[in-house]
């Protein structure tokens, strides 16, 4: 280091220094008139702890955008979405999920960690993040006990992930890393399962959701945090751009180490999976040792498999008569696109697609069959985009008989959809009045009410109240009065 660029140094009140196209740090103290070089240094808690007072310059990363979505879910859900909420996203399942509490008060190292029943999921990561010499890999909370020569601000970032998740944040685990003096190598894999993991159903939408955190993220280099779907094949990501938990939109400051930032966050894509079970690895973009603190917790495989639902409106036409079917695709919380997903659905015996169809969808580039005269609608290759929450397919039909047709989901068949409830078209003769009657119900008085025509003399069936046998409701998908 030149005298010149020394002096500058020193007469600016600045202790550190940094060569032209170096990501090091050259730290020079003045003790009295001496001068005291030591070079290479990551400022960390051993700088932070020294003595006599260093500041450094600040290397900032360039700044860099996640597509990650906001996770909107409550803790603990695991119900599918329920047919009844046309366009208003619901929360997705979780099929799997990590909280890492199984550890105690002293810290553990991942590879040695066991998860809660009933999976009893262990872990593992490449060896550089599990060099725990590098404060990589290390499982522990804020008041247990100091992973020996590792810094405090690992147990502020688990502090931080407890407020992140709605836990207790002074007893939250976490798994850390502090990447003290190595680089870790880019695109290593930090954290994977080695058990794999049921799947209910094929066909479903899978993505993933973690709590993540950084520190430094005001001067050094980000984690950059990206999620894949492990089985028999090629590794499936879950992301388009990686999670930065210093950048992306859904973090926010917390108190603790120097730039601390933490949130919630999910995948911004879902893969449609076929197989009966899966397993999950994250890889950090980031190679650098310089920054890459963090922290994560929460790790969850989640169903995020769109619901479709149906409606006729109006739902009481004429003999001849035309009404609309609304087939309403719409996405879960976190609203991961998804791709290539499909459904038909034979109609009710009887009612047919309208000659002037209008068959039509929003549902990106998915294209609609629904021929007229014909009793069946289908829709191949529907897309929803990342952020969209909900698309559609309609289609005109049609009746010539009056009476009640009750679209039931057993006569849909799906690919990527949570089925719908059943939807009940009414079609009466011309001038007759219409009167209240149970759908799909076990009896008289439950149920949902749907209206049905009557014309004297009397001639009720299929799911309606009988006049003459009031208590004995009949069954069946239609009901024709000619």
């Amino acid at each position: 280091m030149s005298a010149t660029r020394l002096s500058r140094c020193i007469a600016d009140g600045l202790g550190c220094a940094i060569y032209a196209h170096s990501r090091c740090c050259l730290f020079v103290v003045v003790i009295g008139k001496e001068m005291v070089e030591i070079s290479a240094v990551k400022p960390s808690w051993r700088t932070r702890a020294a003595s006599v007072p260093l500041v450094a310059l600040a290397i900032a990363s360039a700044p860099l955008t996640s597509q990650a979505q906001a996770l909107v879910m409550s803790p603990g859900v695991n119900a599918l979405h329920a047919p009844g909420t046309p366009g208003v996203p619901q929360a997705p399942a979780t099929v799997f999920a990590e909280d890492f509490e199984k550890a105690g008060e002293t810290p553990v190292f991942l590879e040695d960690y066991v998860g809660a029943p009933p999976f009893n999921e262990t872990y593992t990561a490449d060896p550089s993040w599990l060099d725990h010499g590098q404060c990589n890999g290390i499982i522990l909370d804020q008041t247990g006990a100091d992973q020996p020569d590792c810094p405090a601000v690992l147990k502020d970032m688990a502090n931080a992930l407890g407020q992140v998740g709605g836990t207790n944040p002074p007893t939250n685990h976490v798994v850390a890393a502090y990447t003290n003096w190595v680089s870790p190598g880019t695109d290593r894999v930090e954290f994977r399962t080695e058990q794999p993991i049921p799947i209910a159903k094929p066909n479903r939408y899978i993505t993933f959701a973690v709590d993540a955190a950084a520190v430094n993220c005001d001067s050094a280099a980000p984690p950059l945090l990206k999620f894949y779907l492990t089985g028999n094949g090629s590794d499936i990501p879950t992301f388009t751009t990686p999670i930065n938990p210093c950048t992306d939109p859904n973090s926010k400051p917390y108190p603790g180490g120097s730039g601390l930032r933490a949130g919630a966050f999910a995948g911004n894509r879902a893969v449609l999976f076929n197989d009966s079970q899966l397993g999950i690895k994250m890889v950090n973009g980031q190679g650098d040792w310089f920054g890459n603190d963090h922290a994560f917790d929460n790790i969850r495989i989640l169903d995020a498999t769109p619901q479709l639902d149906k409606a006729f409106s109006p739902a009481t036409v004429d003999k001849g008569g035309t009404s609309t079917l609304t087939m309403t695709v719409t996405n879960t919380g976190e609203l991961a696109a998804k791709n290539d997903f499909s459904f038909a659905d034979n109609l009710p015996a009887g009612v047919k697609v309208a000659s002037n169809a209008n068959a039509s969808t929003t549902c990106g580039n998915g294209t609609v069959s629904a021929t007229a005269g014909g009793a069946s609608v289908a829709l191949d290759g529907g897309d929803l985009a990342a952020g969209e929450k909900s698309c559609t397919v309609t289609v005109n039909v049609t009746a010539v008989k009056a009476g009640t047709y009750v679209n039931r989901p057993e006569a849909i068949t799906t690919v990527g959809l949570n089925p719908p409830d059943p939807a009940t078209l009414t079609v009466k003769k011309k001038g007759a009045t219409a009167v209240g009657t149970a759908t799909g119900s076990g009896g008289l008085l439950s149920g949902n009410v749907v209206q049905v025509p009557v014309d004297i003399p009397v001639n009720a069936c299929g799911n309606s109240v009988n006049v003459i046998g009031l208590l004995n409701p009949a069954t069946g998908n239609v009901c024709v009065n000619g």
